[in-house]
């Protein structure tokens, strides 16, 4: 008896624009679809890195960035055009990866701020896979540590002229990008400070000599990683993946644990809160008061996360000058009364310049913050608190618990 099949479907494959990549056996197209990738930077490197994602067919790109998009940027940026220049990156970037998007689906977010003080841990917790398209070790620091504490995979990338390298991280096992820092790495973090730890009012970036297509090969290196490992695939974890295109030599360099590191720290666990970095700073003390949070006598505490500076003496003729900003909002110049400032000169070459004597708050309490004050009055923002933090707080036994801010959105949608 002749045997018979039947054809259930019939696939026409050039009608499927991922057709080509599931063909690859552990390909997972499904999964891809359903992540969510955040681009951290969105310059040479995060253009290649945003079109690959979006070809690719991720579900669920969030961009972040806080610079405007010049005229140098052309060259080696896909997605932005002339007349972008003076624009936000993070938004149009965001408004072009939709367009490259294969399926109608698909969801790409943006967001314009500075990710090393506004965007809170939780964010980063949430996704599952971070990429770090950078220029700058402050932000890279910062990255690796938001990731480590929340355990959240991320892959650092980064081009100098020719050259470039990729190197994945895959908490809570270390080393963490920290541990690999240098003396000069260390240094260059705190570029953008003063000796005081306030924001510089003059700083200028370095600019990076490259061209676009090292951003482009390295890209589709951190992007094949990516990819990797939301497929369930090996990728190995502390190992930079350097790549020297004037000779053409790729080399692997492995990170080694530093026990001494800092940036490596987990949260044990993360409570989460209704609630958004808006709420006021009593309202939030009085709601981890509650018995099934804190208790009473619950205390927020900032350190090792952001210092509050309540005021500052004049560096020059001691007036006391309230400012009850966090410090990463505090610059150089507001330390110099305006009295002060008058006397001085750019041509004053006697005048040297002392550090700022300041009244600093790092832990409030309904005890030690009684009402009423204007303290309890400021938004958690008001204070420092990014979007979607994870802030801690402890009891009146020192034990302490993470909370985030679940409420917040931080990203705007396209």
């Amino acid at each position: 008896m002749t045997k018979k099949f039947l054809i259930d479907k019939i696939t026409e494959s050039d009608n499927n624009p991922f057709d080509r990549q599931q063909r690859i056996s552990w390909w997972n197209q499904e999964k891809l679809k359903a992540a969510k990738v955040m681009v951290v930077g969105a310059g040479a490197i995060g253009n290649e890195t945003l079109k690959n994602l979006a070809l690719m067919g991720i579900g669920n790109i969030y961009i972040a960035d806080f610079d405007e998009i010049s005229t140098s940027n052309l060259s080696r940026t896909v997605l932005f055009r002339k007349e972008d220049k003076g624009k936000r990156k993070a938004e149009i970037a965001a408004l072009r990866t939709k367009e490259l998007s294969l399926f109608d689906e698909a969801a790409v977010y943006w967001f314009d701020g500075d990710v090393v003080w506004d965007l809170g841990t939780g964010v980063f917790g949430s996704m599952d896979i971070v990429l770090g398209c950078l220029d700058n070790i402050e932000t890279r620091f910062a990255v690796n540590r938001q990731c480590w504490l929340t355990k959240t995979p991320w892959i650092d990338a980064g081009i100098y002229e020719l050259g470039g390298h990729v190197t994945p991280f895959i908490p809570p096992e270390a080393p963490c990008y920290q541990c690999g820092a240098s003396r000069e790495q260390l240094i260059a973090a705190r570029k953008r400070y003063s000796c005081d730890d306030f924001k510089r009012t003059f700083f200028e970036e370095g600019k990076m000599p490259t061209v676009q297509i090292t951003s482009s090969i390295v890209s589709a290196i951190q992007v094949q990683e990516a990819i990797k490992y939301l497929c369930n695939q090996p990728i190995q974890s502390g190992k930079k993946i350097y790549f020297q295109g004037k000779i053409n030599d790729f080399d692997i360099f492995t990170f080694t644990k530093n026990d001494n590191c800092t940036g490596h720290a987990t949260y044990p666990e993360i409570i989460s809160l209704p609630l958004t970095n808006e709420i006021s700073l009593e309202n939030f003390l009085k709601y981890i008061s509650q018995d099934e949070y804190s208790g009473s006598g619950a205390t927020l505490d900032l350190r090792g996360d952001r210092t509050f500076v309540v005021s500052v003496a004049c560096k020059s003729c001691g007036k006391k000058m309230t400012l009850n900003k966090p410090n990463f909002r505090v610059f150089d110049t507001e330390t110099i009364c305006q009295t002060c400032k008058s006397k001085i000169t750019k041509t004053d070459s006697t005048y040297v310049e002392p550090r700022a004597v300041r009244e600093d708050k790092t832990d409030f309490s309904l005890i030690n913050t009684p009402s009423p004050s204007q303290l309890l009055d400021m938004s958690l923002w008001d204070l420092g608190i990014p979007h979607r933090h994870v802030i801690s707080a402890h009891d009146t036994k020192g034990k302490y618990k993470y909370y985030e801010l679940a409420n917040d959105q931080a990203f705007t949608m396209v």
